[in-house]
Parts: structure tokens; sequence; C-alpha cells
């Protein structure tokens, strides 16, 4: 079975237009098969995942995240946001004795932001921006 790949361009307009249906999704699941079902009107072989749906959204400015957290045992930090891809800032801190640390790194795009305790998205909220 043969399927397309659709551009970022038709997913936006296809975001754009459920957002505007919809002004709050619930999850990335309902997203994704909203924007599916839009994008199945332009052509019924667009195949697109909810992760790029989500990416799209958000890097556009067409769609506000919440997130709720789940934690997790990771050890590492991320350079790039698990959420949207963009690269993670740190924010650091100056200690008494003059030295800097890292408090904690925050997305320069979403509202990802990841601190002392290791966590995770575990799931989304998805809001029309104005």
């Amino acid at each position: 079975m043969a399927y397309k790949i659709p551009d970022e361009e038709s997913v936006a307009d296809s975001v754009l237009i459920v957002m505007h249906k919809n002004p709050q999704v619930r999850s990335q699941a309902e997203l994704a098969f909203l924007v599916r079902k839009q994008l199945s009107r332009i052509d019924p072989d667009y195949r697109v995942s909810g992760e790029r749906i989500r990416r799209i959204g958000i890097n556009r400015g067409i769609i506000g995240v919440a997130i709720d957290y789940n934690a997790s045992g990771i050890s590492r930090v991320p350079e790039f946001c698990p959420v949207c891809r963009n690269p993670m800032v740190p924010i650091k801190n100056r200690t008494l004795d003059g030295g800097i640390v890292e408090m904690r790194r925050k997305c320069s795009i979403c509202p990802y932001a990841l601190g002392s305790n290791p966590t995770v998205p575990g799931r989304y909220y998805f809001t029309k921006r104005r």
C-alpha cells in the first residue's frame, strides 16, 4: 500500500483548521486523529505522525501546549527539547563562593523545562493560539 508524506505547509494548514474548530484538544492522539482526518480530505494517501504534527504546530506558533510530566530515570540532560526539537537553554545561578552552577534547562520555544528531578513529557494539552 503506497502512501504520501504531506509537506509542512499542508500539515500547518490542517492544524490551523482543526484548532479553529476545536480550540482545546486534550491529547496528542486526539490532535493527530483530527489532523489526519483533515489531511485525508486533501489526499487520502497522506500519512503523518503525531510527533510531527505537534512539532509543526508548536514551531509555527499555531498551538500552545501544556505538559503533564512523568518521573524518569534519565541521567543525561538533553541538548534538544523532546517536545519540539529546539535547543534547550541552560538557566544558571551564581553560588556564594563566585562559581556558576546550572540550575535547570528550559526550551527556547515551548514550556518544557528540566530541573533537578528528571522528568519526561507524559501528556500534552493543546490550545489554539490567538
